[in-house]
């Protein structure tokens, strides 16, 4: 009760009580609640007993008189619920002289006359009389007698007259009364004859058409020293002219429709204004709605308003709030509010307190919030963003509160808050966002681990710290490997790159390596002319050979023996055989070179032997560049089958790029072998030998 933390529970008061300590040296009972037992009295309860709950017991037909607390004459606080009673005498509290505070509940039947009598307790400071069913009081109900009661508290009272009017009056005659709480209660219309001198007045949650009535007939103030009044969730529809001299706190939220000719400079001392939720996004502003020079703190969440709009909402609209430090615009509209629109509306205020949640911020960067260097708390929940800008934050020296909860930020990194930043923040929300937990996050991890209580609302938002590529794992619970992350993320992306260029590099270049003749040929094929330089040639140069034969020497004896006698007898070609035309004394490879360019056409022929031959492969490789620059083709033999896989890559190259004739020793195919040698060298053949 009353905050105080009780211990020791145990029977009391004739076992029909349930008595409690607190942490005091003597652990003395200081709580006692007599609880559902039709009691119609109060047990004796030790001496020490402050506080009394005496709750659900039934005081229908048993009056209070001076003797019901008898035993109790040293509480200060006093819980008289659901107890159904009705009629309180006028000496009942005379012997409780320590009472400050008395809570009644659920009385339903209780009389405007024991209503009086509660008023009139010497002492007491707080009556709460709750769901009692209490209706306006006569005019003249406090006239006549003293009260001390300072706070008054009237919720969830509904008169079974059903009269929605309620009159306060009666309450002028109280010189100490400052609060009324009326919330709840089904009034409809407040009003006075004369001057009340609350200070707070709380009429929420009920059915008002308008403010109460607050001017006299010569306009002076019938509530010249209210400084609070609270009417939210009453459906206002209008807000005729008020006369509240000294009202610094006024709460319009949750109503329906404020007309815009209510001015709040009517109350020249406001300093705090609520307005939320009231709907106003599809109106013209009036200028300078908010305009007051004293106005401190302003409220404006979930009404819609289209900041974006110039026609809707005038650029002076905050004008002349020169003192005004605590802004709230949550859940309105911000589409297309840019950083100079932003700058226009709100720019010239001198902000402690800002917050946009729940503003989707497209087209506004964070770095414009620079601008209001007095910044100590910002809220900023669910505004859409995907990133902190670095040092985004760094210039408000001030800030200690930031809000960035339910956004969709992945990576907050060392340089997103300065070493400066990062010490002056004592709050730091950044729960329910996406992160991505990387090396790029780990820092950020650390920093979380290390000093929990920094981003932490409360005991389970740091379960609300998870890794959204890693389902079920929290941010604290991230971990790596530190070597993982010993080069940065840009590092990675650039060893990688650098790799997959270096191994396509490798590839292609192994790929045109091994097929670099046929590659060779293949173009040779595509892109050589018609002949005409091979024919220039033959016409221009002198030849000392008709045919350049290459060949291994266990191949001779076919080279004798067959080939020769056709060529060079039948035929009258001229033959350059390496044993019969190379120069003696000469370098073999300056023989080959000379022969080759002397002689107008090349003949490979190609064996098993050939394959293994150093020098048939070179004379093969020189051989294939000699005809390429001269337009000319090599003309291939085969004297015996020779298997793929022991072919060089410029052997395979030539036959699968130029028909090769085979030769073989049966009737039909020599005379086809040496037909189709005799069509291949048709340009240097002899017309006689042709014949």
């Amino acid at each position: 009760m009353c905050g105080v933390v009780f211990f020791d529970d145990q029977q009391c008061g004739d076992n029909y009580c349930r008595c409690c300590g607190r942490s005091e040296p003597d652990h003395q009972p200081y709580y006692a609640e007599c609880f559902d037992h039709n009691l119609t009295y109060i047990p004796q309860l030790p001496h020490s007993i402050r506080h009394l709950r005496f709750a659900a017991n039934n005081l229908t037909s048993v009056p209070l008189t001076e003797h019901f607390f008898s035993n109790v004459t040293q509480i200060t606080d006093l819980l008289l619920i659901s107890t159904k009673m009705s009629h309180i005498e006028l000496n009942a509290f005379k012997g409780l002289r320590n009472l400050t505070c008395v809570l009644v509940t659920g009385s339903e039947h209780l009389t405007m006359e024991s209503f009086r009598v509660l008023m009139a307790i010497p002492g007491l400071q707080y009556l709460s009389a709750h769901s009692c069913q209490l209706s306006s009081p006569p005019k003249d109900l406090f006239s006549n007698m003293t009260s001390d009661v300072v706070e008054l508290s009237l919720s969830l009272n509904f008169p079974t007259d059903y009269t929605c009017l309620y009159d306060l009056t009666a309450y002028s005659a109280l010189d100490k009364l400052r609060n009324i709480d009326l919330a709840i209660c089904s009034i409809c219309a407040v009003k006075t004859s004369t001057v009340v001198r609350i200070q707070s007045l709380n009429l929420n949650d009920n059915s008002m058409k308008g403010l109460p009535e607050s001017c006299a007939a010569n306009e002076v103030s019938l509530f010249p020293n209210l400084s609070s009044l609270k009417i939210s969730e009453n459906g206002l529809l209008f807000l005729k002219k008020a006369c509240l001299p000294s009202l610094k706190f006024l709460d319009l939220s949750y109503n329906g429709v404020v007309v815009r000719s209510f001015s709040i400079t009517q109350c020249p001392c406001l300093q705090t204004l609520w307005m939320s939720y009231i709907n106003t996004g599809w109106m013209k502003l009036a200028s300078n709605l908010f305009s007051h020079p004293t106005l401190e703190e302003l409220h404006l969440e979930g009404d819609h308003i289209a900041f974006g709009s110039h026609d809707r909402v005038p650029s002076n609209i905050f004008a002349n709030c020169s003192r005004l430090t605590r802004l709230s615009l949550a859940k309105n509209n911000f589409e297309n509010v840019d950083d100079a629109r932003f700058l226009e509306l709100l720019g010239h205020l001198s902000l402690e307190e800002l917050n946009l949640s729940k503003n989707k911020l497209s087209s506004f960067s964070l770095s414009t919030l620079s601008n209001f260097s007095n910044l100590s708390r910002l809220e900023l929940m669910s505004i859409g963003i995907s990133s902190i800008p670095d040092g985004a934050f760094d210039s408000l020296k001030n800030l200690y509160w930031l809000n960035l909860t339910q956004n969709d930020i992945t990576i907050v990194t060392k340089q997103t808050f300065s070493v400066e930043t990062r010490q002056r923040l004592r709050f730091l929300y950044l729960d329910r966002n996406p992160f991505t937990c990387s090396c790029q996050l780990l820092w950020f991890r650390n920093w979380f681990v290390s000093d929990m209580e920094l981003f932490q609302r409360n005991a389970s938002s740091r379960l609300e710290y998870k890794c959204n590529n890693l389902p079920g794992t929290s941010l604290a619970n991230f971990t790596m490997v530190d070597q993982a992350c010993v080069m940065s993320h840009a590092m990675n992306v650039v060893i990688v790159f650098t790799c997959t260029i270096v191994i396509v590099t490798l590839t292609i270049t192994s790929i045109v390596f091994r097929f670099r003749w046929n590659i060779r040929l293949a173009l040779y094929e595509a892109f050589r002319g018609r002949g005409d330089v091979r024919r220039l040639r033959l016409l221009a140069d002198h030849f000392d050979y008709d045919v350049f034969v290459s060949y291994d020497k266990e191949d001779l004896p076919w080279v004798y023996g067959k080939l020769m006698p056709e060529l060079e007898e039948r035929l009258g070609l001229r033959l350059c055989v390496h044993e019969r035309d190379f120069i003696p004394g000469n370098n073999i490879v300056d023989n080959i070179v000379e022969c080759v360019q002397s002689s107008k056409k090349i003949l490979m022929v190609f064996s098993k032997d050939f394959v293994r031959s150093q020098w048939c492969q070179f004379e093969l490789t020189f051989c294939m560049n000699h005809v390429m620059n001269f337009d000319d083709v090599l003309l291939i033999v085969c004297v015996d089958d020779v298997a793929s896989r022991d072919m060089s890559a410029a052997m395979m190259a030539v036959l699968r790029t130029t028909t090769y004739i085979q030769w073989e020793e049966l009737d039909d195919a020599v005379h086809s072998f040496w037909g189709r040698l005799r069509l291949a060298l048709h340009e240097i053949i002899p017309l006689d030998g042709a014949l």
